[in-house]
């Protein structure tokens, strides 16, 4: 996924006066993390907030056979660690970085104020919950419905509206890993790169150094939904 290592303040905290920002960020702790460091681990008791000042992070499983099943990145301006810093249970996820990162760290208790006190900051909180939630309704039925080939259509689907041109056509700059791909779909790398090669060989897709060219994001779209004859 394409990295973003420019500092970007978080909408949480652009939504407090200056003066309570301030008092916020004097009782937090910056800290830094090298790519490919974990900054929490499943099941840590930790219950923080955690706000991403600069870089990118995954948030990620692994099964006993270590298998990875990854849910999100979040870039420079977003947030993790809610969940926790909510209903004090430990953590659900591992959260990994993509690249060095900076990273503020929100006591739960201050982060609970926070919510009390702006009704802003508690609707946001809200919608990005409730966007995760839809996100992984969504994954669940895929899971549920298609078979490996249309999850890894979905999956590009996805991918492409982030990265979409009036003309139809997606350029995904640093598109992700064939084993990044297999672990949003749950699937194995080689099955990835079968795919990837089909769609290539049929000219819905171009790869080249260091980007992914959808050229068809209708058709991709109709792959996805069972259209006969796409």
């Amino acid at each position: 996924m394409v990295e973003d290592s420019k500092k970007q303040r978080n909408s949480f905290l652009e939504l407090l006066t200056k003066e309570d920002r301030e008092r916020l960020l004097k009782k937090s702790v910056s800290t830094k993390f090298k790519k490919g460091k974990y900054i929490v681990r499943a099941m840590d008791r930790d219950t923080n907030l955690y706000l991403i000042n600069a870089g990118r992070v995954r948030v990620t499983l692994f099964s006993n056979e270590g298998k990875e099943v990854s849910f999100i990145d979040i870039a420079a301006g977003g947030n993790f660690g809610e969940f926790s810093a909510i209903d004090g249970k430990p953590r659900s996820a591992n959260v990994i970085a993509l690249s060095d990162t900076t990273i503020t760290i929100v006591s739960p208790g201050d982060f609970l104020k926070i919510l009390q006190k702006y009704p802003a900051v508690c609707i946001e909180m809200l919608q990005q919950l409730t966007g995760i939630v839809r996100q992984l309704c969504d994954r669940i039925f895929e899971y549920a419905t298609l078979d490996v080939s249309r999850r890894i259509h979905a999956q590009l689907l996805r991918i492409s509206k982030e990265n979409l041109d009036f003309d139809g056509v997606a350029r995904i700059n640093n598109p992700p890993t064939h084993a990044e791909l297999a672990s949003r779909v749950s699937c194995t790398r080689e099955a990835v790169s079968r795919e990837l090669k089909k769609l290539e060989k049929s000219g819905l897709i171009k790869r080249k150094r260091k980007q992914l060219i959808i050229e068809d994001c209708k058709r991709l779209h109709e792959l996805v939904e069972g259209v006969p004859g796409s």
